[in-house]
């Protein structure tokens, strides 16, 4: 038996000597062991058996489950002539919060080509999966890239399987896996130390932080973790082999008063200003998402970035 043909109760009836003995491991890599991980068998079981479905890795942090899916086979992106890696820009990813032992809540984003949004969308409604948001995040991508936003709270196993009919319908490669040993050569702890959190260090040497807001976030009437698909994400490129340059990419959160001020602080500093959207509904308070870009030293960038999320109600590390 696979865990693609088990159902919830089956993954959770697993012991740990049964859990050990079909999972071979956690699949983690370096990357994920910066992070938290959960310690039970059964609780590793449970979100081993949506990497199995989806076929790709994941890592478990700061109470959410969360799998990337690069899409590689979009080769050859740019912006502003800057060329994009995967996993810097041209990806999504899979946020999970476990409710209860038998419950997720899932709120998650994926990169999509033109041709793949409607038979995406499709799917994503044929397994009653509620569809947020469709937009560019950078609106001088060349060739143009576009996500998706979705979310829905139920069996576990149910919404794996919906979500990788989705997947199913784009070209996505699978499987996909967690960096062995990834390194860059960007001063990352020193920009998380600027940026107030922890980086975590991808492939091609991309640089992530995730910076929560302060207040409550209820989604479809759900509290959810404030790292669930709703935190400001900070990615950063090296641009080269010293890490003394960097193309950075902050996606603000904000909600309506912080909006205009974070913008203008942003334009005075010089940075791009990608796109502005609401990536979720049934969202209180309603949060608009802007992704912005700009290249130069990488700790000025960091800097920058902190202004900007010094005029929003953040809680920083």
């Amino acid at each position: 038996m696979n865990f693609q043909q088990m159902n919830r109760r089956q993954v959770l009836a697993l012991g740990a000597t049964a859990a050990a003995g079909i999972l071979g491991g956690t699949g983690q890599s370096a990357r994920a062991a910066q992070t938290p991980t959960e310690s039970s068998n059964a609780t590793s079981a449970f979100w081993k058996a949506i990497e199995d479905i989806i076929q790709a890795e994941g890592m478990f942090s700061d109470g959410v489950f969360s799998i990337e899916i690069d899409r590689n086979d979009i080769p050859n992106v740019t912006l502003h002539g800057v060329p994009i890696k995967p996993s810097f820009e041209i990806n999504g990813s899979l946020y999970f919060q476990k409710l209860d032992d038998e419950t997720v809540i899932t709120n998650s984003d994926l990169a999509l080509k033109a041709e793949e949004i409607d038979p995406f969308i499709h799917q994503l409604q044929l397994h009653d999966i509620v569809f947020q948001a469709e937009h560019q995040h950078f609106y001088d991508f060349d060739p143009l890239v576009w996500f998706i936003h979705f979310r829905k709270k139920g069996d576990p196993i149910e919404i794996a399987h919906g979500i990788k009919a989705a997947l199913d319908a784009t070209s996505t490669p699978f499987p996909q896996t967690l960096p062995k040993n990834p390194k860059t050569p960007l001063p990352a702890e020193e920009m998380g130390k600027i940026l107030g959190a922890s980086p975590t260090i991808g492939s091609d040497g991309v640089v992530t932080y995730d910076v929560p807001r302060e207040d409550p976030i209820r989604l479809g009437g759900t509290r959810i973790n404030p790292y669930l698909n709703v935190a400001t994400g900070i990615v950063f490129e090296p641009l080269d082999s010293k890490g003394k340059t960097a193309a950075g990419a902050p996606d603000f959160g904000m909600i309506t008063s912080e909006l205009d001020p974070v913008v203008a602080l942003m334009r005075k500093q010089g940075w791009d200003i990608g796109c502005l959207y609401n990536q979720e509904t049934g969202e209180n308070p309603q949060l608009f998402f802007s992704h912005q870009f700009k290249t130069g030293d990488p700790i000025q960038l960091a800097r920058e970035i902190r202004n900007g999320l010094n005029l929003m109600d953040m809680k920083f590390k």
